[in-house]
């Protein structure tokens, strides 16, 4: 909790952070809010996008065999990976089965997940990321702040620096000339390269088409070039049809970006191009767990728009990277628990307000302020022992303190006076039982609840009288 704390005060501190949440979210948020008031049934369209995931998640152990008898019967190899070393294993294994040495990658939370940038740079493949966000972050040694926008939380002034200073291009802050430059300076590779890994937005069960959605072409560049494609998806992308697909197709770009469409959505066919090879790596990676956790299974309904982040006051405030790990926001808290690394389940869980926005948010119904709840039960192995001992304390005395009339009466009427009599050792009581750390325990009311309630009960019919009166006046 401490190095959290730490972290989370770093960042409300660093004001260009600050203004780069602001306006980046201010603009998704307004283009969102565009988007969908031209689509009148949006509300009809998310409910369908809801059963479409529900349905799809409830039938994996149906699906995921269909989709694998369906592009092995085409020529895709399909591999299967428990977790994130046996998949990176995997796909460095088919890279130096075939001498690569050039792979260019396009934009993969899972391959992100995984690590498989560092694996395939250690076995020595040079690894490029061909999305203009990603590789800016790359060229930063950073991660991605952001599920849909990795560099996020940079203004384009740093990302105009960031690529001049590592790869030559012309300083500006221009988001239009950057891009250019920085697709001219990407095209050379995309034609060298010897191997394409991509992620995979949804695969389809009954026709084994991979369903591949961007915005800049780079992914489309990547599995058409290369002799070697190599798709890396979780185990719960799966859809039953293409109607599904389609379905899921019309809330995503606006409920992620606020656009009608993305620029490229690729159906790419179960038969490879020719004279490609092509591979689906299929990760579990604590998925598995997540399906048999009950209502916690509800996560794997996730799209990966990141709209649930773009309305996250918390996320607005202390960005991607406070999370400590490839997923932030509210989905990034509740998938914590099955899939993050140890080091952060204990912690990310209190990067929230419970306020509901994201639920509201998410155009795939995913109950996210519930699940957070449950996340926060789940975090507690991996919590530091003092502050879970501060917690059980004060959970403790305020369970006796509110376990009966009498003891609640006593212990109102204790704190009332220990608070004025010894306000000191008071505030040091309330600090021992972890309440005021971060923030001020609220003073005793000087009356109770019950004595209010009781005397405005006794007034109804005097204050009945005088609104009638009121209203004859009127």
């Amino acid at each position: 909790m401490t190095d959290l704390r730490d972290t989370v005060r770093e960042k409300l501190a660093d004001r260009a952070l600050q203004e780069a949440l602001a306006r980046s979210l201010g603009i998704v948020r307004d283009k969102r809010e565009g988007a969908l008031a031209e689509l009148a049934s949006f509300g009809d369209a998310v409910d369908a996008a809801s059963r479409v995931r529900y349905q799809a998640v409830q039938r994996l152990r149906e699906l995921l065999p269909q989709l694998e008898s369906r592009l092995v019967g085409e020529g895709t190899h399909v591999l299967w990976a428990r977790d994130a070393a046996e998949a990176c294993r995997k796909v460095v294994d088919i890279a130096r089965q075939r001498s690569v040495l050039r792979c260019v990658m396009s934009k993969s939370m899972v391959a992100e997940e995984i690590g498989l940038d560092a694996a395939l740079k250690a076995a020595g493949t040079a690894v490029i990321q061909s999305d203009l966000g990603e590789r800016v972050v790359q060229l930063a040694h950073q991660r991605p702040s952001h599920i849909t926008a990795p560099c996020l939380h940079l203004s384009a002034a740093e990302v105009g620096r960031i690529l001049h200073e590592r790869s030559g291009i012309e300083l500006s802050t221009d988001p239009e000339k950057l891009s250019r430059s920085v697709a001219k300076a990407l095209r050379p590779v995309f034609f060298d390269a010897q191997m394409a890994v991509s992620g995979i937005n949804m695969a389809v069960a009954e026709t084994g088409h991979l369903v591949l959605v961007e915005n800049e072409g780079n992914c489309r560049m990547g599995y058409t070039l290369a002799p070697v494609h190599v798709a890396v998806m979780g185990l719960e992308k799966v859809v039953a049809s293409l109607q599904d697909a389609g379905t899921l197709l019309s809330v995503l770009a606006r409920s992620a970006m606020g656009q009608r469409a993305t620029c490229y959505v690729s159906l790419l066919p179960p038969r490879p191009f020719p004279g490609q090879e092509r591979y689906l790596v299929i990760v579990d990676n604590g998925r598995t767990d997540a399906f048999g956790a009950g209502p916690m299974r509800d996560c794997l309904r996730c799209i990966r728009c990141g709209a649930c982040l773009n309305a996250c006051p918390v996320y607005e405030r202390v960005g991607g990277h406070a999370y400590g790990w490839t997923y932030p926001g509210p989905i990034g808290i509740v998938l914590a628990p099955f899939l993050g690394p140890s080091e952060v389940r204990g912690e990310i869980s209190n990067l929230c307000s419970l306020c509901g926005a994201c639920t509201e948010a998410c155009p795939v119904g995913i109950p996210l302020d519930r699940l957070i709840v449950l996340a926060r039960g789940l975090s507690h192995p991996y919590r530091p022992a003092d502050a879970v001992r501060k917690e059980r304390r004060f959970l403790k005395w305020f369970g006796a303190a509110m376990g009966g009339r009498l003891r609640y009466r006593l212990s109102h009427l204790g704190h009332r006076l220990a608070g004025a009599w010894f306000p000191e050792r008071t505030r040091q009581l309330e600090a021992s039982l972890g309440w005021s750390g971060t923030r001020a325990a609220p003073r005793p009311a000087a009356e109770l609840f019950r004595k209010r309630f009781r005397k405005r009960r006794e007034l109804p019919s005097e204050l009945g009288e005088r609104d009638q009166g009121g209203r004859r006046d009127a």
